[in-house]
């Protein structure tokens, strides 16, 4: 339908379709397939169905999930510490046969040896009373700094999200004249592309932070459940 739009109009509507956009963002993809459809399809498609992401945005992607990493792990840096010290305790680090020689991940911490199954090597029974005690003691005082940062990678994420939809309503309003809504859109959708990644990025960002958070309490919890067991 091709409607002219006045300011506030465009205005109203620009809000229910960034509103109805940022919704199907957080919910998984669904395809609804007419019954009748489904008479004229066979299973010969997933033949050809990828299960990996295109070359051209294979390294794109990787290169991204590692920004991604990086910035979690420079802003909590001594959680990582506690962690890979407890590791080391319990765990077996994978050392180079000809050098001898710890090896590193990406971020400059031991990568360790696993089983046939995937899972890690490693023995809590080795950590005494006295190295549990210390653990839970920096974990319990880190905590509080820790939170802090998770907010603000909450905060950060929210700035994004609100930029994004700041960029997709000037896109969806500046058309002039006769337009459709659909056309609106697609010009919204456009203009606000790069906001929209960027939102995106952030989102995971705050994601993995309060992940980290959780982990490391539930690790403080592990660790205090241990000691009065």
């Amino acid at each position: 339908m091709t409607e002219t739009f006045d300011s506030a109009q465009a205005v109203d509507q620009a809000h229910r379709v960034i509103g109805e956009i940022a919704r199907e963002s957080d919910e998984p993809i669904s395809v609804d397939i007419d019954p009748d459809r489904t008479r004229e399809t066979s299973t010969t498609g997933f033949s050809r169905m990828r299960t990996d992401w295109r070359a051209d945005d294979s390294g794109m992607v990787h290169g991204i999930v590692q920004q991604a990493q990086g910035i979690i792990h420079r802003t909590f840096p001594d959680a990582y510490l506690i962690m890979n010290e407890l590791w080391w305790l319990v765990r077996e680090a994978r050392v180079n046969k000809d050098t001898g020689e710890v090896i590193t991940n990406l971020f400059g911490w031991p990568e360790w040896e696993k089983l046939p199954s995937g899972a890690y090597k490693e023995d809590y029974t080795r950590l005494t009373a006295r190295e549990k005690e210390d653990f839970l003691l920096r974990i319990t005082t880190g905590l509080l700094e820790w939170e802090q940062k998770q907010s603000s990678t909450w905060l950060e994420a929210m700035l994004a999200k609100g930029r994004w939809e700041e960029a997709m309503a000037t896109g969806f309003i500046s058309p002039s004249g006769r337009v459709t809504v659909e056309e609106r859109t697609q010009r919204g959708r456009a203009y606000a592309a790069e906001d929209r990644y960027h939102a995106i990025f952030r989102a995971s960002v705050s994601r993995s932070a309060e992940q980290l958070v959780r982990s490391m309490e539930r690790l403080g919890q592990r660790l205090k459940d241990s000691l009065t067991a």
